[in-house]
């Protein structure tokens, strides 16, 4: 059964967005300009990618911690390759990220270790890798190149490019999960993995899937935040893998698996760049701001709760 966008959970975190919009932009100078609109559409573009990559993993009922190293080796080498050329560098990076991910889907479906322990495991061991990879200095991009740099930050009306990247590839996947029998399979997985198993699925294909989607996503993001900021290093990118889980969690995916909506984890991004942009602007202490999301978060997570005990979300929700 397919999800109507219009689903209590979906409205009422377009409600959510709509009010923090409003109020922040009556009350904050500066919050409605163009210049910040783009902004917070290129910070939404990163966040969004990483999001959905833990979404994938998510929904098959696992979970990937490894995201955000995964995100820093793939920046370094394709910077470090970037004196040869970008594109190879970009492409090295994406298939290494994407053959990672599969030998752990692959792991995870054939011993059933736990996915938290392994992906923990792999996050200190890939963060170590980062490490060895720029041991004294970042990986620095070559002068010749600041043109892609400047191209993908330039402001475009309201949107960046980088921007405007993230959310493209955000939404393709999205599609994907809605229309292809992968993406229905992956939901098959995380809502009852016998039932499935006994209705014919192979669960391998799809575990390496996701956890390569997880890790491809990961590193586009991690690939766009090194080239908009001309450098990578092993520590730069810490951020991102509690900014992907709650992105994904105020975007109304269980960890229990089985749902969870694309346009849901984009209104859940929207609403945590919303709240940064705002703490940014009114010069408030960064720990206020975790204060609000982490407030945010629970209500979203009761929330989402209480739905799927009253039984007002079909089930299972699909992208």
């Amino acid at each position: 059964m397919k999800t109507s966008f219009l689903d209590t959970g979906f409205k009422v975190r377009l409600v959510l967005c709509a009010v923090l919009l409003v109020a922040f932009s009556i009350t904050m100078p500066g919050f409605a300009s163009i210049a910040n609109a783009a902004s917070i559409t290129e910070n939404i573009g990163l966040i969004a990618l990483v999001g959905t990559g833990i979404m994938l993993t998510m929904i098959v009922g696992q979970l990937d911690l490894a995201v955000a190293s995964v995100a820093a080796v793939a920046a370094i080498m394709a910077l470090s390759l970037s004196e040869t050329s970008l594109a190879l560098g970009i492409a090295v990076a994406l298939l290494t990220a994407g053959l990672y991910g599969a030998v752990i889907g692959y792991v995870i479906d054939r011993t059933g270790v736990n996915s938290l322990v392994l992906t923990v495991c792999m996050l200190i061991a890939l963060r170590g890798l980062a490490l060895v990879m720029a041991p004294q200095r970042p990986a620095i991009l070559p002068e010749r190149l600041f043109w892609a740099s400047d191209a993908l930050v330039a402001p475009m009306g309201p949107v960046t490019l980088l921007g405007l990247i993230g959310l493209a590839v955000v939404v393709i996947v999205g599609i994907l999960m809605r229309y292809t029998r992968l993406g229905l399979a992956m939901y098959a997985v995380g809502g009852n993995i016998e039932r499935a198993r006994g209705s014919g699925v192979a669960t391998l294909p799809v575990h390496m899937a996701a956890f390569a989607g997880s890790a491809m996503l990961g590193a586009t993001a991690g690939i766009l935040a090194a080239l908009r900021s001309g450098s990578a290093s092993g520590i730069g990118f810490d951020s991102f893998l509690l900014s992907g889980i709650t992105v994904a969690v105020v975007g109304g995916v269980p960890l229990e698996g089985g749902r969870g909506t694309i346009v849901n984890v984009l209104l859940g991004a929207l609403i945590i760049r919303l709240i940064s942009s705002a703490v940014s602007l009114g010069g408030i202490p960064g720990s206020f701001e975790n204060i609000v999301i982490g407030g945010i978060l629970l209500a979203m997570l009761l929330l989402d709760y209480w739905l799927r005990r009253r039984g007002r979300e079909p089930q299972p929700a699909r992208a």
